[in-house]
């Protein structure tokens, strides 16, 4: 069985093909397309913090800065220097 292959739990596999993605990704997923939208709006020069002030003021989202820059990163949006 696959379960041996990959050494895991029985019950864990078959968690992992009902829900293949955890709740904070969905999460992060969401979130992603709130930086997104904040960064367009703002033409590619804002940072983390200036991102989540926007996001909580526009929508009254949570999320912390070191969060937002990590989906930042994760998804290749960097601030502009020197605008």
């Amino acid at each position: 069985m696959r379960c041996r292959l990959l050494d895991v739990s029985r019950s864990g596999f078959y968690q992992w093909v009902r829900n293949p993605l955890s709740n904070r990704a969905v999460e992060d997923q969401r979130l992603l397309g709130l930086i997104r939208a904040a960064y367009m709006a703002s033409h590619g020069i804002y940072g983390a913090p200036r991102i989540v002030l926007d996001l909580r003021e526009a929508g009254g989202e949570t999320c912390s800065k070191h969060r937002a820059a990590r989906i930042m990163r994760a998804n290749s949006l960097k601030s502009r220097y020197g605008y």
